[in-house]
């Protein structure tokens, strides 16, 4: 199967393969200006802006490292609500952590899969695999299913509760003065709860920036859901730059 072969079953059926998403193509084969070129552009049901990246054949170090490239040149550019996404049939477990250290989503879709979804909707196209990959194919359909979906369970349940956090936190920052609470007093306190410590040691983030990077990462989505209007974030705290990074107070209520 070609990198075409899997952009166009993505890009015609993407709820075959990212159920519950409510994925929406809005591009494919263009490019960020300055950033690069991406193979799809989807939206979320919350508005938020996917990148994705495909590749036929088990994805490289180089391959994360040029997305990571992407993330930073968007975020410099204030594309703050724009989610890089890799997916390839295998990702090694050494490209996962540091994907998972720089806040990049990523999918392990077999060819197989793309194989019955292009059966599913009489798509009819070939199935051409490394051995490698035929090799992993022999795990059970369910068995690899149940993988990424705890995968993706486990990230989404972190940041929810990070964002939960943080939104409870800020108030008792502020305090009754209303100071500002910025971004590095968020991930101070964050390093300080073991919810997070434990975390952290689970994934396997010994060094102590590679920790406040990931924690970093979490407070940027709370600042992301702020900037999409979601879970009522603008209606709750005033944001505003101080010496040069977000921070948040408690909007006053008359």
């Amino acid at each position: 199967m070609l990198e075409r072969d899997m952009e166009d079953l993505i890009a015609k059926h993407p709820d075959d393969f990212f159920p519950g998403r409510g994925f929406e193509l809005l591009g494919r084969q263009r490019s960020f200006t300055g950033v690069g070129r991406f193979d799809l552009l989807f939206k979320d049901r919350f508005e938020t802006r996917i990148l994705m990246e495909l590749k036929a054949v088990s994805a490289k170090y180089e391959v994360a490292t040029q997305l990571a490239k992407y993330k930073d040149e968007l975020k410099a550019r204030g594309e703050n609500d724009v989610l890089m996404w890799l997916v390839a049939p295998q990702i090694p477990n050494s490209v996962r952590e540091f994907l998972d250290r720089i806040g990049i989503e990523y999918s392990e879709i077999h060819l197989a899969e793309f194989g019955r979804v292009a059966d599913r909707h009489g798509a009819g196209v070939p199935l051409r695999a490394p051995k490698a990959i035929e090799m992993e194919k022999d795990k059970p359909s369910s068995q690899r299913v149940a993988q990424r979906t705890r995968r993706g369970q486990s990230r989404w349940l972190i940041t929810s509760r990070v964002r939960d956090f943080v939104g409870d936190l800020i108030p008792k920052l502020s305090g009754e003065q209303q100071v500002w609470v910025a971004r590095e007093r968020l991930i101070e306190e964050l390093s300080q709860e073991a919810w997070i410590t434990e975390r952290l040691d689970l994934v396997g983030l010994v060094a102590l920036e590679e920790r406040r990077n990931r924690i970093g990462n979490w407070v940027d989505w709370f600042s992301a859901n702020y900037d999409q209007g979601k879970y009522d974030l603008k209606e709750k705290f005033e944001r505003d730059t101080v010496n040069g990074v977000w921070a948040y107070r408690p909007r006053q209520m008359l």
